[in-house]
């Protein structure tokens, strides 16, 4: 009964932390629309940890919810640090016919590196935990478990989709314009 309760407990605070980040973002990106880009990536992520885990058959309790917050705050970064890049690089080709094309190209070219070095580290250290040899293993394994998960997930998802999303959303603007 208390697992079930912190674990909705634990969902409220996503919920209330995900609408700070929201505000926090709009603020930052001067914009209601690339806050959105960035949060997209949450579902997924979310979404692909617990298909994993329900395919494996690790329940969802405390341990293994803790490891899947840690890991859209980790790699939420990833995006907002990409969509920062791209609209900086937008912004020293303004005016050309391919700038977003460019810039998109760009922000992937400059963040690859420090994107798929974040991920690595974090999952290569949590392969040690991924061990159920023991019983302070066994606990730590479900969080592990879903942290690798969602690393491995997420990384994808920031070097892929989160582009993908920005030049679909803004090609669109940009032909309104025209």
């Amino acid at each position: 009964f208390s697992n079930n309760k912190m674990i909705d407990e634990l969902v409220i605070v996503l919920f209330i932390s995900l609408l700070l980040m929201y505000f926090i973002l709009t603020s930052q990106f001067g914009s209601f629309v690339q806050p959105l880009i960035v949060l997209a990536e949450i579902p997924i992520d979310v979404g692909f940890a617990l298909v994993v885990m329900h395919v494996l058959g690790i329940s969802l309790n405390l341990m293994s919810a803790i490891g899947i917050v840690v890991s859209c705050g980790i790699i939420i970064n990833d995006s907002i640090l990409k969509i920062d890049t791209i609209n900086h690089s937008k912004h020293l080709e303004r005016g050309t016919r391919l700038g977003l094309i460019w810039a998109i190209m760009e922000a992937g070219h400059r963040r690859l590196r420090p994107i798929v070095m974040t991920s690595l580290t974090t999952i290569l250290a949590l392969v040690p935990f991924l061990n159920k040899g023991s019983m302070g293993a066994d606990i730590q394994y479900p969080m592990s478990l879903a942290l690798t998960i969602g690393m491995t997930a997420g990384t994808a998802v920031s070097l892929f989709f989160v582009p993908m999303l920005y030049y679909i959303i803004y090609r669109k603007k940009r032909n309104k314009r025209l």
